[in-house]
């Protein structure tokens, strides 16, 4: 992905030359990579102050083949004593926390880091960490087309900026803490006052269909619970989940 002009400097503010690599590095790992992000990854390690005869040349090569642009990222590569050799699936998390932390400071815009989010959850094939990001989509298009959502009560299209900039704020705040993924899916009771796994309640009515289920409290069978979607149960998780740290 190739960024121009102010937006540009903004995103080189504080960066060193490792995490510019790994930068481009999970751009690689993401789908629809354009290699003309190599060109721009050159000039930003020389805007660094490092120079290299091969990053000269990657900096030039803005009409050449991807299998040039390669050859010579991988040389540069080799002139700063850096690695290509990275699991996708690490790449691809130091990217995503990346992503949070430019659009909580300010470095990126909201709609632009919640697009690369997005890519990543499809690339890792919805994995439950991001798909918090994936529900926000398609609440945006359910509030397009039918005024309502499915996953985030709350969200709206005047606040949809603050309320991505929240979730990026609870989702570094998860990755921080390393909350195991299962731990991340809790409802909570208001009337046990409780997080809970929720559970299948069966149900019967006169009309059909005569048997359904609902999903309900674990302890006291309540069915109004709040789900884990909620920015509000998953401030409850986080707060939970540093309690039980400090009290083992």
């Amino acid at each position: 992905m190739i960024r121009k002009g102010n937006e540009l400097e903004l995103e080189m503010k504080n960066m060193s030359i490792e995490e510019i690599t790994l930068e481009v590095l999970a751009e690689r790992a993401l789908s629809n990579f354009d290699s003309k992000a190599l060109v721009t990854w050159a000039i930003n390690v020389l805007h660094s102050g490092r120079e290299s005869e091969n990053l000269f040349i990657l900096a030039g090569l803005d009409h050449e083949t991807t299998e040039e642009r390669e050859k010579y990222f991988h040389k540069s590569l080799t002139d700063l004593n850096l690695s290509s050799d990275r699991p996708a699936e690490d790449l691809i998390e130091f990217y995503a926390m990346m992503t949070a932390k430019r659009a909580i400071n300010g470095d990126i815009g909201v709609d632009l880091a919640f697009k690369q989010m997005l890519k990543i959850v499809f690339a890792t094939e919805y994995n439950a960490k991001y798909i918090a990001f994936y529900e926000i989509g398609e609440d945006l298009d359910c509030l397009h087309y039918n005024d309502s959502v499915i996953f985030n009560p709350g969200l709206t299209l005047q606040n949809y900026h603050e309320f991505i900039l929240e979730e990026f704020k609870i989702f570094l705040e998860m990755e921080k803490l390393e909350i195991p993924v299962q731990e991340r899916d809790y409802s909570y009771c208001s009337r046990c006052s409780e997080l809970v796994k929720p559970m299948l309640k069966t149900k019967y009515q006169l009309c059909k269909p005569h048997k359904y289920q609902v999903w309900c409290c674990t302890n006291c069978k309540f069915e109004g619970i709040k789900y884990s979607s909620e920015h509000i149960v998953k401030k409850l998780i986080i707060e939970k989940y540093k309690e039980n740290e400090q009290n083992t």
